[in-house]
């Protein structure tokens, strides 16, 4: 066998003999021969090294290992813990990401970049291996530089900030999604913003890293997806996440902030942020400026909508809201609301109505020189107002808030419906001075319910009479079972002494046979009245009635008992209405439905 494979090779080596010796043979007649055989004899070996080049695969090597593979080209394959895109913000196609394996992490310049892959997926990436000055990393050019399937995108899951306020280590290497409230704006060209996702009684440290490409304003209920760590340097956790991957819940309309005048320290807290302010506008050669009841300015930035209209609609020297973006103004050298900076809307909207706050701080005092000027207010009822109350109070906001400013105000005449606190409303106003009080009074002309009054809240039994006076003339629920006495239906709270007289609606269903002597909530208007034979006052609940949210004619507290859905009439859905299937026993928990 030796010998035969020895002469096999011989024999495959004889003709690549003859060719080489014909190419080195000089004689003339043969030269044109040997300049073709050359010239394919090239194309052949370009060929084969392309091909060489094509098929072979960079090898696979381990993070901690790149230090043995400077300038070659290697792939590394671990799961992707950060990113940000165009990190000098100078417009580049770069993805600088940082790729963590079991042995180590490396940073990976991407360049001429594809799809960005979500934080936590597994890729692959190919590039060549970089020192510079001693600090390794990998370059990697194209869209297919880096690879991965759809099995290797991460898992997300769903937590809320509770849950991370409790055990954040727990988290610690997965994805979670989160939902809550950001605490500053995000400009949509910021490479990183630092920042805070609230909930109602917790705050985590937020750090986005990448641009979000859209504002993002203060207040935003948003939803972020990112990974959990603990920063060392200021004994926290954080969430980091990537600007593109949070997403703006639009069913929420984060609140638009009214600056002060009297508190222009305060105001660079609110750089950056949707900002509104009253004042007097005064166009000067070209440059708008918004002045202050004590004559201190602030600039503002007016679109071109805003220059067409100025004219027409009397802006100069007229008292108005201005909203826009706070911004620092280097060429006026202060601060200036700016309406051409994402916010989608004219600076001025002379249609809209003014809030209450910032009619009453642009220039209070001209405005009780000229009493007869109507004003188109927005605003709230503070307290709920009886159809034969004329005087009462407005306030800034639906609820009590720390600082909400209210004016005392006086309608023309009664009215049929109450008004509930809280209610919004558009009222045409004038300004008086009450002599008798010596305060600044709103005359309403004219007025508009808008929106929807706040829900009803929930009173205790345990809160006392002094609570439940706060809550006086207003809907509440209130916890407790109705008893038929002498004089009518009362209000007990089981185990105890304590009741309210009810004062039940026409054909209640609280009190007809399928609620009797169940525990309920109530729904109705805390009324405070004079007790028939004691000199005391007494609590009532008028219009009164067990809370029924679907208007199923089953009370919640039912439904909830007994397995049907409350938000519902029909909890299963076979077009009989959930109070018909609890007279007739049938429904989803009786399986006969």
């Amino acid at each position: 066998m030796p010998k035969h494979g020895g002469g096999l090779n011989r024999n495959m080596a004889d003709p690549l003999k003859d060719i080489m010796l014909k190419i080195t043979d000089d004689n003339p007649a043969t030269r044109g021969q040997k300049l073709w055989v050359m010239f394919a004899l090239s194309l052949f070996l370009v060929a084969t090294l392309n091909w060489y080049a094509m098929v072979r695969e960079p090898q696979v090597v381990d993070i901690e290992d790149l230090v043995q593979h400077k300038n070659e080209v290697v792939l590394v394959e671990g799961k992707v813990i950060s990113w940000i895109e165009d990190r000098y913000g100078n417009g580049e196609d770069r993805v600088d990401l940082v790729i963590e394996d079991d042995t180590g992490v490396i940073q990976v310049r991407w360049y001429s970049t594809g799809t960005i892959p979500p934080i936590g997926t597994n890729v692959t990436a190919m590039g060549d291996v970089v020192d510079y000055n001693g600090r390794f990393y990998m370059q990697a050019t194209g869209s297919g530089a880096l690879y991965w399937e759809p099995e290797d995108l991460p898992v997300l899951e769903r937590v809320s900030i509770s849950d991370l306020a409790v055990s954040p280590e727990d988290y610690v290497g997965q994805i979670v999604t989160v939902k809550g409230f950001i605490s500053e704006s995000i400009n949509p060209d910021a490479t990183f913003t630092s920042a805070y996702i609230t909930d109602s009684s917790h705050q985590m440290q937020l750090l986005v890293q990448s641009a979000t490409g859209v504002w993002i304003e203060t207040d935003s209920k948003i939803e972020v997806t990112g990974m959990i760590a603990y920063q060392e340097t200021s004994l926290r956790w954080a969430l980091m996440t990537q600007g593109p991957t949070l997403l703006i819940d639009r069913s929420h309309t984060p609140q638009i902030n009214m600056l002060e005048w009297s508190g222009e320290s305060t105001w660079s807290y609110e750089s950056g942020s949707m900002v509104s302010m009253a004042g007097t506008v005064l166009i000067t050669n070209g440059q708008w400026t918004l002045s202050g009841p004590n004559g201190n300015m602030m600039c503002i930035l007016p679109t071109d909508e805003d220059i067409t209209s100025a004219d027409s609609q009397g802006y100069n020297g007229s008292a108005y809201e201005a909203a826009g973006r706070l911004m620092w103004n280097n060429e006026r050298s202060m601060w200036c609301i700016d309406a051409n900076n994402g916010n989608g809307t004219n600076l001025i909207d002379p249609m809209s109505a003014m809030s209450m706050q910032a009619m009453l701080s642009a220039n209070p005092a001209s405005m009780l020189q000229t009493p007869s000027k109507r004003y188109t207010l927005s605003t709230f009822m503070q307290y709920s107002f009886e159809p034969l109350d004329t005087n009462g109070y407005f306030v800034d906001s639906q609820t009590y808030t720390f600082g909400q400013t209210r004016v005392a105000m006086s309608f023309p005449s009664t009215r049929t419906e109450w008004i509930e606190a809280g209610q919004g409303l558009i009222a045409n106003v004038t300004v008086s001075w009450d002599d008798q009080k010596m305060m600044m009074r709103l005359m309403v002309d004219t007025y508009q319910l808008v929106g929807e009054p706040p829900e009803p809240q929930t009173i205790l039994w345990d809160a006392g009479a002094t609570q439940w006076g706060y809550t006086k003339n207003q809907y509440v629920l209130i916890d407790g079972k109705a008893a038929l006495h002498e004089d009518g239906w009362y209000l007990e709270r089981p185990g105890s002494e304590q009741s309210i007289k009810l004062n039940v609606q026409l054909n209640a269903i609280g009190t007809d046979s399928l609620h009797e002597n169940q525990s309920l909530t109530w729904s109705g208007r805390l009324r405070q009245i004079e007790h028939p034979s004691d000199l005391s006052l007494v609590f009532s609940l008028d219009d009164a009635d067990a809370f029924d949210r679907d208007g199923d004619r089953l009370a919640d507290s039912f439904e909830e008992a007994t397995g049907l859905n409350s938000n519902t009439i029909d909890s299963d859905g076979d077009g009989i209405n959930d109070r018909e299937e609890v007279e007739n026993g049938t429904g989803p928990n009786n399986g006969n439905s």
